[in-house]
């Protein structure tokens, strides 16, 4: 939408969930959303990393073409993103040793994926966004109303949702990540535990991210002591080496849990009484792009592809 004057309004720009992410494309923690809709977005999302890493933009735009290794204690069925990654297949027993020496892990699989490091790619989506001459405006919105002199709106405030639109089934769920310098780590690797502490290793462009947990629920956004412990034990049994990586940091992020992802246009009453809501309207259209759990990066593309649609649609119903 060349013709669009777009605005983006946020309490922060940096420090956000994707900032802190270890940015792997791989559908995660997206509760009941339809496996249709998750692959269409996923594969549109997908081509576009994958376009970014053909192109001189990939070092600006944090991108890096990686190999998976995923490891499971019982054989699980084949995801249903499966065929949209290149490579996949099931590991044999040599890989599965490489990283688990002890057998703990009978199953797993391999496949080439895309990391996107959020921080840079942030950075150069709102480069973009300031050379097609849109707008950043740092403020913390409390009502709809605030925003009653827009033709549209795109909701995608994520936990946020719960006090702007009472959206109730909205939850955290907790990730704590520690990142270390390891150069010699190259490949995405997952000792899947069958709780919530996961075992995850992703290379980025200048650390590798070691997690996680899944603590739903949990709001608490500060480091504990058992989590750091645990990650690091758990990373260093499935690659010992990480033992002599060097600590960079760690971070605790919340992801927006929701049953599904919610991405529909609807029509919202203003409460007009509140300031900003003087504009002579009674209702603003509001396409809704939020709860995409630990997916966010993931769907990220595909799922702007279709709220540019449900936007035009509001227009065209002026």
């Amino acid at each position: 939408m060349p013709e669009a004057e777009v605005t983006i309004v946020a309490e922060k720009f940096d420090e956000t969930t994707s900032h802190g992410a270890g940015g792997l494309w791989k559908p995660y923690t997206l509760g009941g959303t339809p496996p249709d809709l998750v692959n269409r977005w996923g594969q549109d999302t997908f081509d576009h990393y994958l376009a970014l890493y053909q192109s001189p933009e990939a070092p600006q735009a944090g991108t890096i073409l990686t190999s998976a290794y995923q490891l499971f204690p019982e054989p699980v069925p084949d995801p249903e993103w499966a065929a949209i990654v290149p490579h996949f297949r099931h590991l044999t027993d040599r890989e599965r040793a490489a990283y688990d020496p002890e057998g703990t892990h009978t199953h797993g699989w391999f496949y080439t994926t895309i990391i996107t490091e959020g921080r840079l790619y942030l950075a150069w989506l709102t480069k973009r966004l300031a050379a097609a001459g849109g707008h950043l405006v740092a403020q913390r919105v409390g009502s709809l109303d605030e925003l009653a002199g827009f033709d549209v709106v795109v909701n995608c405030s994520g936990l946020g949702a719960k006090e702007l639109f009472g959206d109730d089934s909205m939850y955290p769920v907790r990730g704590h990540v520690i990142r270390v310098r390891a150069p010699w780590v190259r490949h995405y690797v997952n000792g899947a535990t069958g709780t919530d502490k996961d075992c995850y290793i992703i290379p980025n462009t200048d650390t590798v991210v070691l997690g996680g947990t899944l603590g739903k629920g949990d709001f608490d956004t500060t480091p504990r002591d058992e989590d750091r412990r645990g990650i690091l034990e758990r990373a260093y049994q499935v690659v010992p080496s990480l033992r002599a990586a060097e600590f960079v940091s760690e971070w605790v992020g919340l992801r927006p849990g929701r049953p599904s992802v919610r991405l529909e246009l609807e029509q919202v009453a203003l409460k007009q009484q509140q300031p900003g809501g003087s504009s002579g309207k009674s209702s603003l259209p509001v396409v809704h792009n939020y709860g995409h759990g630990g997916a966010g990066l993931t769907l990220a593309w595909g799922c702007a592809a279709d709220a540019v649609q449900l936007v035009q649609q509001a227009l065209a119903q002026r």
